[in-house]
């Protein structure tokens, strides 16, 4: 019976260094994966800004909020980071202006410039916008641009930080006269470092959060597979 008694304790004993080693494992994967996430949190918070790139559009909207299908009436170009420091960021576009693709400011009325800056993706969504430019009538901007004068400024909103309408930015506009269409031609869009860096934090707390909810719906599957495998038992 001792000899028997002796067999259980080593199966036991292994038992409990299987046990120990699959936690190990499981510490191990659970570092892994934090350390994992906190590479990504990293990349998405972009510190020094070595990823800033991504798409700025222009268009011409009538006085029920659509866009014009017109010649003239839409243009979408990436933009760029031109400056980065302690007081702001800068970010600058080229736009087209060509004789078929160009953004024009008219002298008519009911219509309004209305544009949108994001970040990286070819397509803005919820997530990745930066502001959008609070609508402006053209035949304003037109007459502000009477003689030499060129350039002109709007306003936008950052609808991912906290009071944004309290926060506005200024938008540079410049244009061109050819074959009298005055045409948009360079867009440059300075974000306070503030704003930028809680644009950043807001765009973190939205994919932590989204991270949390994928966990949780797969966590309550878990638990039903878990319940339904009870009751066929």
């Amino acid at each position: 019976s001792s000899h028997l008694g002796s067999r259980g304790y080593d199966q036991v004993w292994n038992s409990l260094r299987v046990l120990r080693h699959m936690a190990g494992y499981a510490g191990e994967e659970k570092k892994g994966e934090k350390k994992d996430e906190k590479k990504a949190m990293m990349k998405l918070l972009d510190e020094n800004d070595e990823l800033a790139c991504g798409f700025c559009s222009f268009m011409i909207l009538d006085q029920d909020g659509y866009v014009k299908k017109t010649k003239g009436s839409a243009v979408e170009a990436p933009w760029h980071l031109a400056s980065s420091d302690a007081d702001a960021v800068v970010l600058q576009a080229d736009l087209p202006a060509n004789a078929l693709f160009f953004i024009q400011i008219s002298n008519e009325d009911t219509q309004y410039l209305y544009g949108e800056w994001w970040l990286a993706d070819p397509a803005k969504n919820k997530n990745n916008g930066i502001c959008d430019l609070i609508p402006k009538e053209c035949k304003i901007i037109h007459k502000s641009l009477d003689g030499d004068k060129t350039d002109f400024e709007v306003q936008a909103q950052m609808p991912l930080i906290k009071g944004s309408s309290s926060k506005l930015l200024t938008v540079k506009l410049k244009t061109k006269e050819q074959k009298f269409v005055t045409k948009l031609v360079q867009a440059e869009l300075r974000v306070p470092k503030a704003q930028w860096l809680e644009w950043k934090q807001s765009r973190l707390v939205l994919w932590r959060a989204s991270k949390s909810w994928k966990g949780e719906a797969a966590g309550g599957d878990d638990e039903k597979k878990e319940e339904g495998k009870k009751d066929d038992d």
